[in-house]
């Protein structure tokens, strides 16, 4: 969210600000919350040792923005749909390797939901056909039953999960709300880009709430993917304050523990940091706020007022099944550069192999790949597919460039895993950003999908080539065209 303020408390009615802390008494004098500071301070003020001396308890009203996704996950099926696709592997094996013989032994109809999960079997490439149209196991199959794997079940859920308002921690983790008027107000901003930025930790933070028996395959439907607006939720804190004795230079010191006596470590070393350039964190006034508040109002309106104006006309929305047309369309007719950025590249790749030799059949062209969301071996890409695609990048290796991005990071940003975004840029013609899986995704309308949104943009093309090797720390003088 944007900045509201400077980040202090509002001022009790009737009484005098805290000013440097060194005028205000120990402990509120409202009887509902004395017990609570009474405790803490009784507890805690010798914890610093001779040198210091707890001066101040103060409640604090501490933000978190809670955030709700619809997402698609993968995970483990059932025991029992488990149990069925290896009973159907062993009983092919067997001999039962026909759809009316498998019925006869079951007891059940050919069309019956059973027989259905042949299909899955056959998707997955655990079964094939024989020359008499015989279903016949695989090695893949075999090694299946051996290990007792299973096929992941894909789903749509919606994800809820809280966003430190200062730090931008993710957690999952309910938090109880308060009232209490002595609010913090955050800095993070919770919108489509943070996701992005963020899609790794919300992923992980996901699957250990799942007992890391699931994982987020994808936003379920782009920027449209939040389940309403993230909300700022405040939890109550309490902040000890310490003094030093005397006069050698040591800092002030502030403690913050949770309504049940937790330490809160993360929260004491963010409010201690605010404290550090804020000396009057705890002093504020109601008018201040308001005017803070109207400040911040008017700058967001207006920012949103100027991308308004600078999008308006130069872009338009592309829908799911535009997409993949869009693609074999660059690669017709670019005259000079196509790039493309996907997580994964999986077998759709080859539908457009045929219009990535044509597009490199012509002189001087270049084309940049760039994949790779993580360096885990379930999100390699489809072996023959890119067996095909390092072929045509050998073929014209000094114009065909292709970027595994978790390798490329390790060296440029050691934080960095890999890429969620999704990119496709044509000459200095235009680019897209959206949701659509460039190269994982075929986008088939007599298939079952997910809606996938992308905003194709005509201005600043060039500028956009420059931002996004600038970002990555790739050689840009691949594009000095």
């Amino acid at each position: 969210m944007a900045k509201k303020g400077n980040r202090t408390y509002h001022k009790r009615s009737g009484k005098k600000p805290h000013g440097k802390f060194g005028k205000e008494k120990h402990f509120d004098k409202k009887q509902n919350k004395l017990p609570i500071k009474k405790e803490l301070f009784d507890k805690y003020k010798d914890d610093l040792g001779s040198d210091y001396v707890l001066n101040d308890v103060f409640e604090i009203a501490y933000p978190k923005i809670e955030t709700s996704i619809d997402v698609m996950v993968s995970g483990k099926p059932s025991d029992i749909l488990q149990e069925l696709h290896i009973f159907l592997l062993e009983a092919v094996s067997s001999g039962l390797d026909t759809k009316p013989e498998l019925a006869y032994f079951l007891g059940v109809s050919e069309n019956d939901f059973i027989l259905d999960e042949l299909y899955a079997l056959l998707k997955e490439g655990l079964l094939t056909f024989s020359e008499d149209e015989k279903y016949r196991i695989t090695t893949k199959g075999e090694l299946f039953i051996e290990e007792q794997k299973f096929i992941p079940v894909t789903s749509q859920e919606t994800f809820t999960f809280y966003v430190d308002g200062f730090t931008s921690f993710i957690s999952t983790e309910r938090i109880e709300p308060t009232n209490c008027e002595n609010q913090l107000q955050p800095t993070v901003k919770v919108d489509h880009q943070f996701i992005q930025q963020k899609w790794m930790e919300i992923n992980k933070r996901y699957s250990v709430s799942e007992g890391r028996e699931k994982e987020i395959v994808d936003l379920a439907n782009y920027k449209r993917s939040f389940v309403g607006r993230p909300k700022t939720k405040y939890y109550r804190v309490y902040a000890l304050v310490y003094h030093p004795k005397d006069q050698s230079g040591k800092k002030i010191q502030i403690k913050v523990y949770s309504p049940t006596n937790k330490f809160l470590k993360p929260e004491s070393a963010t409010i201690n940091k605010l404290f550090a350039s804020n000396k009057f964190l705890f002093d504020f006034s109601h008018e201040l706020k308001l005017t803070e508040d109207f400040k911040a109002q008017f700058a967001e309106a207006t920012k949103e007022i100027e991308e308004e104006k600078l999008l308006a006309g130069k872009y338009k929305d592309i829908s799911t099944f535009e997409h993949k047309e869009l693609i074999k369309e660059a690669l017709r007719t670019a005259e000079f550069a196509v790039y493309i950025e996907s997580p994964w590249i999986k077998k759709a790749t080859m539908n457009y192999l045929k219009e990535m030799k044509f597009f490199l059949g012509r002189k001087g062209t270049k084309l940049f790949i760039a994949h790779g969301i993580d360096s885990n071996p379930r999100n390699a890409p489809h072996k023959e597919t890119f067996e095909e695609i390092q072929k045509l990048q050998q073929q014209y290796k000094d114009r065909f460039f292709l970027f595994h991005l978790p390798t490329h990071f390790q060296t440029k940003f050691p934080n960095r895993h890999g890429s969620h975004r999704k990119l496709l840029i044509k000459d200095y013609d235009f680019y897209v950003k959206g949701s659509f899986n460039w190269l994982s995704y075929i986008g088939d309308e007599s298939e079952s999908y997910a809606v996938e949104e992308g905003t194709q943009f005509f201005d600043n093309v060039q500028a956009f080539w420059q931002k996004v090797f600038s970002e990555y720390q790739l050689d840009k003088s691949l594009i000095n065209f």
